[in-house]
């Protein structure tokens, strides 16, 4: 096993498939995203996928060395095409910032390789991991220090001399571990504990940060501390695209749009009668009874649901001695489960399935209640929610394109049909690649491809609201539809961010000529400029009486129309169906 564990590590390091993933910090005084950490993982089908044994085994192989640099190449790489300069903290071991390991003209290379600024980077030093030689390291880190960087002592509190090292380096943050943070709001020591280095880097000028914060009771303890900076799977979990979830400061989500039935809790409801909460454990026992393949009753009172009551709790009980005698005459509440999730009729079967996760429950529920207007209309199975969500990525996968695992051409028109049907406005936006052909002949098909996956990256970062559909017809072509009156600046935006992130795939030669060279059509040699995008852009509006496939003629019509423009972009405004020219279909 270590073996192949080992084998796994090397070829990992020989093809650099090492993923970065983004996890938010946030400030709460600002409400706003103040950094994010880059986290790296294995490939996902790779046995080293998680973080703990990838870098346990480096170190059994004497590999860490190697592994870090990776890791820090791939997020450098990964943060510049983010198009953000919000802080990235980057973890770091010791032994890299140590002689020989450490070496200056290296990670100035790797700055001005990815358009980094020194100020843009939190190096976290974990103080898990003891330091041979604690003067070195301090020379190094003073080093970065006066060139920029910003220092930050990670896990404090798990390790080895966390409070030396925040004396003798005086940083910039301090991240507390999560242990200190998990379930804090039942603990009276970790409180103290908190409260106690609140009061330290008050004096000593330091920002802390909480790691961990997974639940609103321990965001609501850190904030009442006066801790400002906060990360944890409440404000996100790490991504491969910098994003993070405001909700627990207040700050209000983007307006969704109407979600299709098919791929909302409505989808799951079978029509169980319900009790009331009046009714006796008797009466509900011979429903039960009567009915073998239900296994919960709803208690609803006037249209409102109250909980529900389980066969298993109330079999358990009448089969003790004298619990039936005992119990059939009382009523259903004495059982009630009263934790029962209630879900609206319109919520996306996604929000269903993390809540049922996210619930505080010791076992995952079998059922749960579905409402409209906040009254009862049944009950929803999760045994049919799991078969809906994998039948969904099952079909997802299916039509995925192999490269950027984007959505294809059947999803693309399903989504489509769906926008139309609703009848709400939307934007639809056809990206095509501009002299794709010329790069793939001069730089290869390798090059071609990095370029392909740069624009999906550069989608999902503009357009990652909720609503939004990203799709990847083929080849260099790309869809998006969104619902925000921002998509068409963000595609403009997108469109620059394109160009300016391309140009690190030439040579300096080509780009002080501006051109490549490359055989046209006919054969000949010929220049031609060097990569661009162009957005063909249809907007839809809430009368518009276009079906789906008009709508497809008039992307790929705008496409056209946007590939001969100055600008590379052109808008279609709402049109009647007669006047659009016949083109054909994205598909």
């Amino acid at each position: 096993m270590q073996n192949c564990l080992n084998q796994e590590l090397r070829r990992l390091l020989t093809e650099e498939t090492i993923t970065t993933l983004f996890q938010p910090i946030v400030n709460i005084e600002r409400k706003s995203v103040f950094g994010y950490e880059a986290l790296s993982r294995g490939p996902s089908a790779s046995s080293l996928h998680g973080a703990q044994l990838l870098f346990e085994t480096a170190e059994r192989c004497g590999l860490t060395s190697e592994l870090d640099g990776l890791c820090l190449r791939t997020a450098a790489r990964s943060w510049s095409g983010q198009g953000t300069r919000l802080k990235l903290f980057v973890n770091v071991s010791p032994a890299k910032l140590m002689p020989p390991e450490f070496r200056p003209a290296h990670l100035q290379e790797l700055l001005e390789t990815n358009r980094l600024k020194p100020s843009d980077i939190v190096i976290e030093l974990s103080e898990r991991y003891p330091t041979v030689d604690p003067s070195e390291l301090l020379k190094t880190l003073s080093w970065l220090k006066k060139q920029g960087f910003l220092i930050a002592i990670d896990d404090l509190g798990s390790g080895y001399s966390g409070l030396k090292l925040w004396s003798e380096l005086k940083p910039d943050f301090v991240k507390i571990d999560r242990h200190f943070i998990r379930d804090i709001q039942d603990d009276l020591v970790k409180r103290e504990f908190l409260r106690s280095v609140v009061d330290l880097s008050d004096r000593l000028g330091c920002r802390l940060i909480a790691e961990g914060v997974e639940t609103e009771a321990e965001f609501r303890v850190v904030a009442g501390l006066g801790i400002s900076l906060v990360q944890g799977f409440l404000f996100g979990r790490p991504k491969q695209i910098a994003t993070a979830c405001l909700n627990p400061l207040g700050v209000q989500p983007s307006p969704t749009i109407k979600v299709s039935r098919e791929e909302t809790a409505g989808s799951l409801i079978s029509q169980i009668e319900p009790i009331t909460s009046d009714s006796t454990l008797q009466h509900a026992w011979e429903r039960l009874q009567s009915e073998p393949s239900t296994f919960s009753l709803p208690v609803v009172d006037n249209g409102r649901p109250l909980g529900l009551l389980h066969k298993w709790r109330v079999l358990e009980t009448f089969s003790t001695p004298y619990g039936r005698a005992l119990y059939e005459k009382r009523q259903v509440t004495q059982m009630l489960s009263s934790d029962a999730l209630i879900v609206d009729y319109n919520t996306p079967l996604d929000e269903v399935s993390q809540r049922l996760i996210d619930d505080d429950a010791h076992y995952l529920k079998q059922h749960f209640v579905v409402t409209h207007n906040d009254r009862y209309v049944g009950l929803g199975s999760t045994r049919m929610l799991l078969k809906q969500i994998t039948a969904r990525k099952i079909e997802t996968a299916r039509y995925a394109n192999p490269l950027t695992l984007l959505p294809g051409n059947v999803p693309i028109q399903k989504a489509l049909a769906a926008r139309t049907e609703e009848g709400l406005p939307f934007i639809l936006v056809y990206f095509d690649i501009n002299m794709f052909k010329p790069l793939n002949d001069l730089l290869g098909y390798r090059v071609g491809d990095q370029v392909i996956l740069l624009l999906a990256d550069l989608l999902l970062e503009f357009f990652h609201g909720d609503g939004d559909f990203l799709g990847h017809i083929g080849g260099d072509d790309f869809v998006v539809i969104s619902p925000s009156p921002l998509a068409i600046s963000n595609a403009k935006a997108l469109q620059a961010q394109f160009v300016d992130q391309t140009r690190r795939f030439y040579t300096d030669t080509v780009l002080q000529n501006g051109f490549v060279e490359s055989e046209d059509r006919g054969g000949h040699i010929n220049r031609f400029p060097l990569v661009s995008l162009a957005a063909g852009i249809v907007q839809v509006g809430p009368d518009d009486q276009r079906t789906a496939d008009q709508i497809s003629d008039a992307a790929s019509y705008a496409k056209k129309r946007a590939k001969a423009s100055a600008g590379s972009c052109f808008i279609d405004s709402p049109s009647p169906p007669h006047a659009i020219s016949p083109m054909a279909k994205v598909h």
